[in-house]
């Protein structure tokens, strides 16, 4: 078999893998939050039942289960590696700056070209009781699950096929805007999905670990579910018609070259993190001395 072939084949695995895996984590969670709207609106069922639904996949993932023969290999891809608590703080720091940048991006390229707005329940007469628990388990849902997806097992097997850590990374990222073509088939927001797997891809990359990318993304999609989303959705001027336009742009002229400073000390300080021969244990915890 030619070595194109080979990679294709590796970039067809990871796509069926990170898709299944994104499909479990987010297909279900989508119709136990309508079932719970329409059902019984007042009782938050739904969020730990999606807790109990996560932590048996993410335990699968992690190792567990049968069959036994594929459980370190299993374990190897979800990239649940612990890292030094600075490390940790870095990494998110680092990522925080970017999201900062991203959302300017995000505005300013919605307030230049028409993007279609995503899919997104209205929280129009849910009680507060339910409406906290349901954007919280929203904000813990697609980060667990797509990263584990996209992260870990497809950027795992993409840079064991393919040998270079960069086009697994781009790779990786392919799929991630691909898995959310339901939000809107549209170029320049399946761009900006790509560009957001490209940031949670490198954290992952630079630490060895998912804890921190994990983390980032949630806090990425809280953003999402107040401003950027609500925004697409709401008609609103173009360019420097919406006021959120020069806030977008300042915030990308002011963020951005922080977040490539900061991505540089991440990647100086996580250095020993990515040495194949450091082999280090697999820990539930984020963090270790």
């Amino acid at each position: 078999m030619s070595r194109i072939a080979r990679g294709a084949g590796a970039f067809g695995l990871a796509a069926v893998v990170s898709f299944a895996i994104t499909a479990y984590g987010q297909g279900l969670w989508g119709p136990l939050v309508l079932a719970n709207l329409r059902l019984s609106p007042a009782v938050p069922w739904a969020p730990p039942l999606m807790a109990l639904l996560l932590a048996g996949l993410l335990l699968y993932l992690s190792g567990r289960g049968w069959p036994a023969s594929t459980s370190t290999a299993r374990r190897r891809l979800l990239r649940w590696n612990p890292m030094p608590l600075s490390t940790f703080a870095l990494a998110v720091g680092s990522g925080l700056l970017a999201l900062v940048a991203f959302a300017g991006l995000w505005i300013a390229v919605s307030d230049l070209v028409h993007i279609p707005p995503g899919v997104q329940p209205s929280a129009a007469g849910i009680p507060l009781a339910t409406a906290i628990p349901i954007l919280l388990m929203s904000s813990l849902a697609a980060p667990l699950s797509e990263e584990a997806a996209f992260r870990g097992y497809a950027m795992g097997l993409l840079e064991k096929a393919w040998g270079s850590a960069p086009a697994a990374i781009v790779g990786s990222s392919l799929l991630f805007a691909a898995a959310h073509f339901p939000q809107g088939l549209d170029a320049a927001k399946l761009g900006l999905y790509f560009t957001a797997g490209l940031l949670f891809a490198a954290i992952a990359y630079l630490t060895n670990s998912l804890y921190a990318a994990m983390v980032v993304h949630g806090l990425g999609d809280v953003i999402g579910f107040t401003l950027l989303w609500p925004h697409d959705q709401q008609a609103h001027a173009m360019g420097f018609g919406d006021a959120l336009f020069a806030p977008a742009l300042a915030a990308i002229a002011i963020f951005a070259p922080l977040a490539i400073l900061a991505f540089r000390r991440l990647a100086r300080a996580s250095k020993a993190l990515r040495d194949p021969r450091a082999e280090r244990p697999l820990s539930p915890a984020p963090v270790a001395a």
